[in-house]
Order: structure tokens, then C-alpha cells, then sequence
């Protein structure tokens, strides 16, 4: 799903289904159809670089990306109510202990190793 940007139409064309909404038209959503996950999603990493990267390498993105996507896929919802009384559902991040949990079962293998020029590679390894 996305807006009507231009740039947006030959990326849609890859997918098998590709939905937008004409923001230039004031709308927003039409059915299933919004970009509040893509701007959601863009907001988190925008605020991770601000407040904890300061400074993404184009080198390491991937990394910076795959930790964002880590952290949006595994949030918990949580019903709160705001100062007007209205019920809102909020994202918070899964308790720490269970992020340590999937960490070490879904890296477990891997390791970063230096290349003889610093750089950094991802080197997997059988136990």
C-alpha cells in the first residue's frame, strides 16, 4: 500500500497487489487501503537516528534497518485510555527478557568477524 507518489507506481507494479490512496485528494484511506504502516514504520527509524544512531553508515543500513524491522515486528499491543477518556491502542516493545530470548534463538550461528581491511562481515558457523 501507498500513496499516489509518482515514484510509487513502477514499484507497485512488482507486487501481485498493489493499493493506494490519492493524499492530493485528501484521502487517506479507502478501505484497507492507507500508508500509516510505511509512515509509522518511517517515523521509527527516523526517531532511532535521531535519538540512538546519530549517524547511519551506508555501509552498515542493512544492520540499521534489520534492528528497526526486529523491533517493529516484535511490539505488543496495549489498550490505554487517553486525557479525553478515549480507548487508544498503543505499540510497546516486548518485555526485555523475551527480546533476549528470540535474539539469542534467532542469531545463534552467527557471528561478526573483521576483515583484514576493518571492515565488518556476518560469518555463519555450525555448532
Amino acid at each position: 500500500m501507498s500513496d499516489k507518489h509518482r515514484s510509487y507506481i513502477k514499484i507497485g507494479k512488482q507486487f501481485a497487489d498493489h493499493s493506494h490512496v490519492n493524499h492530493s485528494k485528501k484521502e487517506y484511506s479507502r478501505g484497507e487501503a492507507h500508508s500509516n504502516t510505511a509512515e509509522s514504520f518511517s517515523s521509527l527509524l527516523k526517531r532511532a537516528r535521531i535519538g540512538v544512531f546519530h549517524y547511519m553508515s551506508p555501509a552498515h543500513l542493512k544492520r540499521y534497518l534489520s534492528e528497526m524491522e526486529f523491533r517493529w515486528e516484535n511490539r505488543v499491543a496495549e489498550n490505554k485510555t487517553d486525557r479525553s477518556g478515549k480507548l487508544v491502542t498503543v505499540m510497546k516493545p516486548i518485555p526485555i527478557i523475551d527480546m533476549m530470548v528470540i535474539l539469542i534463538m534467532r542469531f545463534s550461528g552467527y557471528c561478526l568477524k573483521r576483515t583484514p581491511s576493518w571492515g565488518i562481515v556476518d560469518v555463519a558457523f555450525n555448532l
